[in-house]
C-alpha cells in the first residue's frame, strides 16, 4: 500500500471555504510518499490493483490547527475528463470508491489528575519515611487512548493506465470550532 502525507502550510494558506460547496483551490503542496519526502510536481507512479492512503499534517506541526481530507475529486485520465458515468462503472474507472474514514494511531500512555479535591490530609502512618506528616495530593487516572488519523484509502484500477489527475479536499480547523474547506489537484501516474 502507498501511503501519501501532504504536508499543508496552514500559515500560508487564504481563508477556506465555509463548506465543500464554497472550498477554495491551493497550490499542491509538497508531500511524503512512503516515508520519503517529495516535491509538490511529482506524479506518484502506481502499479494496477496497488492501495493508496492519503493523509494531511500540519507541516509545521502546529497543535492547534487540525486537518482532515474529505473528498476526492476525480478529475481526468490521460487528459481526458471523467464523467460520473466513469466512475460508477469498474471497468472505466481509474480509482475504486474511496473510503473516507479514521486511521488507529498508536496507543500511548495517558494519565491525569483525578476529580477529587485537593486538601491537606496526613501521610499514612504505615510510611517508613516521614509518617503522620501533613499531606496535599491529587490522586491519579489511567488510561490507554487510541489516537486515530483521518484518512482516504482506495484501490488503483486493475483495468485502466496512464496519468489520473484528481482532486483532494481537505479541511482544517484553526479554533476547535470552525471548519475552512480547500482542494488541490495532484497527479497518480497508474500502471508504471
Amino acid at each position: 500500500m502507498a501511503k501519501i502525507v501532504f504536508l499543508i502550510d496552514s500559515s500560508s494558506l487564504p481563508k477556506g471555504g465555509v463548506s465543500v460547496n464554497t472550498a477554495v483551490a491551493v497550490e499542491h503542496p509538497p508531500f511524503v510518499l512512503n516515508g520519503k519526502p517529495q516535491g509538490a510536481e511529482y506524479k506518484v507512479p502506481v502499479a494496477q490493483g496497488e492501495n493508496i492512503r492519503i493523509y494531511t499534517a500540519e507541516k509545521n506541526h502546529l497543535t492547534s490547527v487540525k486537518l482532515a481530507p474529505n473528498g476526492i475529486i476525480a478529475h481526468s485520465i490521460q487528459g481526458k475528463p471523467l464523467q460520473d458515468s466513469d466512475m460508477m462503472d469498474a471497468l472505466r474507472r481509474p480509482i475504486d470508491i474511496p473510503t473516507i474514514d479514521m486511521d488507529p494511531g498508536p496507543v500511548p500512555d495517558f494519565i491525569a489528575f483525578g476529580e477529587n479535591g485537593t486538601w491537606w490530609t496526613q501521610t499514612p502512618p504505615s510510611w517508613s519515611n516521614w509518617p503522620n506528616n501533613p499531606l496535599i495530593d491529587k490522586a491519579l487516572t489511567a488510561s490507554m487512548t487510541r489516537s486515530y488519523f483521518p484518512c482516504i484509502t482506495f484501490g488503483i484500477s486493475s483495468n485502466v493506465s496512464g496519468e489520473f489527475q484528481y482532486g483532494l479536499v481537505f479541511g482544517l480547523t484553526r479554533d476547535g470550532a470552525t471548519v475552512e474547506y480547500f482542494y488541490f489537484d495532484p497527479f497518480l501516474v497508474i500502471g508504471s
